[in-house]
């Protein structure tokens, strides 16, 4: 089992710091999230809560992820990133390439692209995107974004990219692993074709449907033999959570998180989180 560290929602001043302590600490890595902007006034439903509504206020930093991930690399020598979840649609192949694979170069091959296709429409339309079209778009650009990594030579003709034969340099010294994040069935599908499956945060006793559920895909699909991770956040782990989780086929979960009591990103000092960091792998990382 492979503990991760949310750092989504933490404070721009503390992430280089509180990663230090995370490999010092033993995390195998650290995530963070994606969002260009966030509205001033919520205008679209947050698919992940039974409220609808998101957790996070405008003040709140989402830094962009590929150069946070170069940042963070020049500070540590271990410690491996993940996004949950890169918004894939939201840009075009070409772009995402390039800036993942700069930052897999100088992290020395520490980095795992965790992808999803997004909720926020007004997001999209700001940047001239179509909101609705952005499964089939992802579905593309996970065929696109591998062999431009790589250094291959790339061309590719499809519904929404044509691309000429190019090449992107410098290629990676290893391929990234790529995850999907996503609940719906087209997003599990996606999942199982690529390195591994991303939930949310869940209780542990909520997760085993939802990976029966992907079990179920995954044999559909003629991909049960391969290797595949799944990664989710635990709500309120306790003795033996992360034993049976890992016997049901979870490799991956998110550690303790910043968030306050009523599940809101706020302010918090930094000598707080490392409290709270400490306290986690006293219990569980030891």
């Amino acid at each position: 089992m492979k503990f991760w560290q949310s750092l989504a929602f933490v404070e721009m001043d503390q992430m280089v710091e509180l990663a230090c302590f995370c490999e010092t600490l033993g995390f195998h890595g650290v995530s963070y999230g994606d969002h260009l902007v966030t509205t001033k006034e919520q205008v679209d439903e947050y698919l992940y809560r039974q409220s609808g509504n998101i957790f996070w206020n405008p003040e709140t930093h989402w830094p962009d992820p590929w150069v946070i991930t170069a940042a963070l690399a020049q500070a540590t020598t271990r410690l491996h990133f993940l996004t949950t979840v890169f918004i894939l649609p939201l840009r075009d192949p070409i772009s995402v390439a390039k800036a993942i694979s700069t930052a897999a170069f100088m992290s020395n091959d520490r980095v795992t692209l965790g992808a999803g296709v997004g909720w926020q429409k007004a997001e999209f339309e700001m940047v001239g995107q179509n909101f609705h079209t952005r499964g089939k778009r992802a579905d593309e650009m996970l065929q696109i974004i591998p062999a431009l990594m790589r250094g291959e030579i790339t061309e590719y003709h499809g519904q929404f990219y044509d691309i000429p034969a190019v090449k992107m340099a410098p290629a990676t010294n290893q391929p990234v692993p790529i995850m999907v994040g996503g609940y719906a069935p087209a997003a599990m599908r996606r999942a199982a074709t690529v390195n591994g499956w991303m939930a949310t945060s869940h209780d542990e006793q909520e997760i085993y449907p939802l990976l029966d559920t992907l079990n179920e895909i995954r044999q559909q699909q003629g991909n049960a033999d391969k290797p595949f991770d799944i990664w989710t956040g635990v709500k309120n782990p306790g003795d033996g959570t992360h034993e049976r989780l890992k016997a049901a086929g979870v490799t991956m979960v998110n550690g303790t998180n910043f968030l306050d009591e009523n599940g809101q990103a706020t302010l918090s000092s930094i000598d707080d989180k490392k409290r709270r960091l400490e306290q986690f792998a006293n219990q569980f990382l030891k």
